[in-house]
């Protein structure tokens, strides 16, 4: 029994060394979980809506570091199915960064935005964002919640 518990205790250690070495690796192919940044920070997925407005980019490494490479990237929007080829929306145009407001400005709530590496060896970096009709809140509700400024209003 005590060697029973022993051999699972370093099977654990061994498979938490393999797991963590494998995560903090920085290659060729390595992405963090979330490898978008809005403005040079990572993208906040609970606050990003068809309303975001900002720098858009895909970097490979740890994107809160200044390490982080930018990726070639294409991005678009997907409505009821179909790629919208417009503006800068493009399935076909590789960039390194976009201004978001540009590409969401033809979105309609329900439609995805697919922000996809240019290279084929970069697929895991891959994201869909569905821009949920929930999100009609933020439009109506944001400015009435919004912190109120001190002083007259002038």
């Amino acid at each position: 029994m005590r060697y029973t518990n022993t051999y699972r205790l370093a099977i654990v250690l061994i498979l938490f060394m393999v797991g963590t070495t494998t995560f903090s690796k920085g290659g060729e192919n390595y992405f963090y979980g979330n490898p978008l940044v809005l403005n040079g920070k990572p993208l906040d997925y609970s606050t990003f809506w068809k309303g975001t407005k900002g720098v858009l980019a895909l970097v490979k490494g740890n994107p809160s570091s200044s390490d982080a490479t930018r990726v070639p990237f294409k991005v678009y929007l997907k409505h009821e199915g179909q790629v919208v080829n417009k503006g800068l929306s493009s399935d076909t145009r590789e960039l390194y960064e976009v201004e978001i407001a540009h590409i969401l400005a033809l979105a309609h709530f329900g439609d995805e935005l697919i922000i996809e590496p240019a290279q084929k060896s970069d697929a895991k970096a891959k994201r869909v964002i569905k821009l949920a009709k929930i999100d009609l809140m933020y439009m109506i509700l944001g400015p009435l919640l919004a912190k109120q400024k001190s002083g007259d209003g002038c």
